[in-house]
Order: C-alpha cells, then sequence, then structure tokens
C-alpha cells in the first residue's frame, strides 16, 4: 500500500512539474495528454490488480505446519481427557497430525504413561475403536 501511495504522489507530482516546464503550445497538450493517461493508470493499477487472470500460481497463505501443530496439541489434550474420563487412567498423549498430498490427516498416536500390560490393552482398544491408527502405547520411565 505505501509503494502504491509513493507511486502515485510521485506521478501526479511529476505531472504538475511538468506542466509548468513545458511550453505553451502544441508540445504542452501533448504532454499534459500523455501524464493524464500515465497518472490514471497508476491510479487505477489496483483496481485492475482485482481482476487480474494469470495461470501464475499464488504462494501460500496458510501455514501448515502451524495449522497441524495447533490440531495435534488441541487433539492431544482431548484425547487425554477422554482416557481420563472414560478409562480412568492418567497419561501423556500426542497425536501426530501431518499435511500431505493437499490434505490434513492423523498420522498417529503415541500414548505416555505408568501402565500394566492390561491398562496398555485396554487403552490400546479404547483407541481402535475411536478410529486411530498407528498407535502407540509406551510405559513412562523415569
Amino acid at each position: 500500500m505505501t509503494a502504491y501511495l509513493l507511486s502515485a504522489f510521485g506521478v501526479i507530482f511529476l505531472s504538475v512539474i511538468m506542466s509548468y516546464i513545458v511550453p505553451e503550445g502544441k508540445l504542452n497538450k501533448t504532454v499534459n495528454f500523455i501524464l493524464r493517461i500515465i497518472s490514471i493508470t497508476v491510479l487505477i493499477s489496483p483496481i485492475t490488480g482485482l481482476f487480474d487472470i494469470s495461470d501464475e500460481t499464488s504462494y501460500e497463505v496458510i501455514d501448515y505446519e502451524y495449522v497441524c501443530e495447533m490440531l495435534s496439541d488441541s487433539q492431544s489434550r482431548l484425547l487425554e481427557q477422554k482416557i481420563s474420563e472414560e478409562l480412568g487412567f492418567e497419561c501423556d498423549v500426542v497425536v501426530a497430525v501431518v499435511y500431505e498430498n493437499d490434505c490434513i490427516a492423523e498420522s498417529g498416536v503415541t500414548v505416555t504413561g505408568d501402565f500394566d500390560a492390561d491398562t496398555k490393552y485396554k487403552i490400546l482398544e479404547y483407541l481402535k475403536e475411536l478410529g486411530y491408527i498407528n498407535i502407540n502405547v509406551n510405559e513412562q520411565s523415569d
């Protein structure tokens, strides 16, 4: 926006200066006409940019890495809460979320806590019922 304002101001300032420098006559009319056309072109350039239809690929405005990180944190907290409420086990959960092939998807779940073999199995079965894939249930090491 600053560049646009500076270029618009510059072109208008140049037009005013040129109209005073060029002597009266046919040349003055021609120069003023050309400077007005240039001024109008510069002033309407943002409007023409709205209708720019090109085959160029635009840059990504979405930071998928950040989105995946936020989804992973959110899913992890919710799953920790769900396991705590429904199964009664306190644990740390990390849900891995990735962006691949124009799609955001979960790539795996890791659950860490102080578990015995039976508890590991219950958590594993519970996560399978919820539809999670690539599940790792680990004992917490001190």
